[in-house]
């Protein structure tokens, strides 16, 4: 009963924090001053892209990247920021939401079951926070919705919106 309470929380104040755009006003270490993100996986290929798409026979608007990788493959944090979430959200399967210095949010979803951030952690910019998961978790239920092993990173603006993270600029190669 209490785990059931306890994750219904964190994922209502996960998303209190995406709408209303709460930032952390904690004395941080670290600020991305070059205006710079690090790309949160090693691969650049990508099966699908921000905006609308057709799938499954339905348009439907994509808000995010989904870059294809196997199991396993460490993901990093695109900036520095503060973990808002880490546990599964419907559509992205196992899922991190870190609430950046600058007011802005990055969503990495499609992750495996062995979460290595927490609510709450604060990580620096290019810091490994997960790993690729499998299209099928452990207990039989769809990693979200996915055909296959791949990450989806979406990434939120300050007021909110998200934006085509291709038109981002990146640091690393």
């Amino acid at each position: 009963m209490f785990k059931k309470f306890y994750i219904s929380f964190t994922i209502f104040i996960s998303i209190f924090c995406i709408f209303f755009n709460i930032t952390n006003s904690s004395n941080n270490t670290y600020k991305n001053n070059n205006g710079k993100l690090y790309f949160p996986i090693e691969n650049r290929y990508f099966s699908s892209y921000y905006g609308y798409r057709d799938l499954m026979g339905k348009t439907n608007f994509h808000d995010g990247l989904d870059i294809p990788a196997t199991n396993g493959t460490k993901i990093f944090s695109a900036d520095s920021g503060v973990i808002i979430n880490s546990s599964f959200i419907n559509g992205y399967g196992n899922c991190i939401i870190i609430l950046h210095d600058n007011g802005t949010k990055s969503l990495y979803g499609h992750l495996s079951e062995n979460y290595i951030v927490k609510n709450g952690m604060y990580v620096n910019k290019g810091e490994h926070i997960g790993y690729v998961g499998p299209k099928i978790l452990s207990d039989g239920r769809l990693n979200g919705y996915t055909t296959g092993s791949h990450l989806h990173f979406t990434y939120f603006l300050s007021n909110g919106k998200t934006t085509d993270p291709l038109l981002l600029t990146y640091e690393n190669k």
